[in-house]
């Protein structure tokens, strides 16, 4: 089973800006075909996409190559989770995590829902790893996660080109 990435809203925008390290990263596991695409969930979309910074047809292209979690015209065949989509206990779960990890979160942060979220779907998958620009709010959120689910590790925008070159990235 491979590793399924979920993207964060930071993993969009750097996309959309043309960092060179996502825009590889994206490439290289969207063009081997055996890999589950990339996750991005349907709220992560709503914060990325502003057509009226005129980069969104940028933005299209890397969706295009996504499976958005949540909607029913994309979805993994092989991935029971893609193919059922959100539950109402993804919902609850969120509001679990944005309840225990309020404490947690980096000075100045306020809990989020839409990272609660991706964290959730993130879960869900046996394997997987968050791509985010707010590493630290998404570990406080994943640490909150019940003992026993699946795992999930994080990895920083910044560091993308250390796991394509093989390094140790997760934080």
């Amino acid at each position: 089973m491979s590793t399924v990435f979920v993207y964060d809203t930071g993993m969009l925008i750097a996309l959309e800006q043309g960092d060179k390290a996502a825009s590889a990263f994206h490439e290289r596991i969207t063009t081997r075909k055996q890999l589950h695409p990339p996750v991005v969930p349907l709220p992560v979309l709503a914060q990325a996409w502003r057509p009226a910074r005129g980069s969104w047809h940028v933005l299209r292209r890397f969706i295009a190559d996504s499976t958005v979690f949540g909607t029913r015209s994309q979805h993994v065949e092989s991935c029971h989770v893609c193919q059922g989509g959100h539950t109402v206990e993804d919902g609850k779960r969120a509001g679990e995590l944005l309840s225990r990890a309020a404490d947690h979160l980096p000075p100045g942060k306020r809990p989020d829902a839409v990272d609660a979220l991706a964290v959730v779907i993130a879960a869900r998958h046996a394997r997987s790893i968050l791509i985010t620009s707010d590493p630290n709010d998404l570990k406080a959120y994943r640490d909150a996660l019940e003992v026993g689910l699946n795992e999930v590790g994080v990895l920083p925008v910044t560091r993308l080109a250390d796991l394509t070159a093989g390094r140790t990235a997760l934080v």
